[in-house]
């Protein structure tokens, strides 16, 4: 089900030894992914301005559940930043369920790859909902 993002979602972003802890918080699993994928643009980003461009990309995962499908969305965005130099900036027609993400998604092609996030890791993470919340620590590999 196709749900809107609502203004409750934010992300930070806080250094750990070698490794980069990104936090998100959503009032929903839809609104948890693309908020995780846009606290992983702003560090793929760093104080480069980008704009979306082109046509919209359908972007669809499956995964054995919640955690493991945050994992692999972070990693398909890194990987995309990598092998073609697009970020993700703008999603919509998010569709979300425990082991399946499906979105459309706008970005920007960069000049270069940004290679600051070598992975997502499952090794450290938490997603838990509590208070009508979702929220999850996701350990990113620097």
């Amino acid at each position: 089900m196709s749900e809107p993002v609502n203004a409750q979602a934010w992300h930070e972003l806080r250094e750990h030894t070698g490794e980069i802890v990104l936090r998100v918080r959503a009032p929903s699993l839809s609104g948890l992914f693309v908020e995780a994928a846009r606290g992983l643009a702003e560090l793929s980003l760093g104080r480069q301005r980008a704009r979306p461009s082109g046509s919209p990309r359908t972007l669809s995962l499956e995964a054995r559940d919640p955690a493991a499908l945050l994992v692999d969305w972070l990693n398909e965005l890194i990987y995309l930043a990598e092998t073609e130099r697009w970020v993700a900036l703008e999603f919509e027609g998010v569709e979300a369920t425990s082991t399946t993400l499906r979105l459309q998604a706008r970005g920007a092609t960069l000049d270069r790859a940004p290679s600051l996030v070598k992975a997502a890791t499952l090794h450290g993470l938490h997603l838990v909902h509590e208070n009508g919340l979702v929220q999850a620590d996701v350990i990113l590999d620097v």
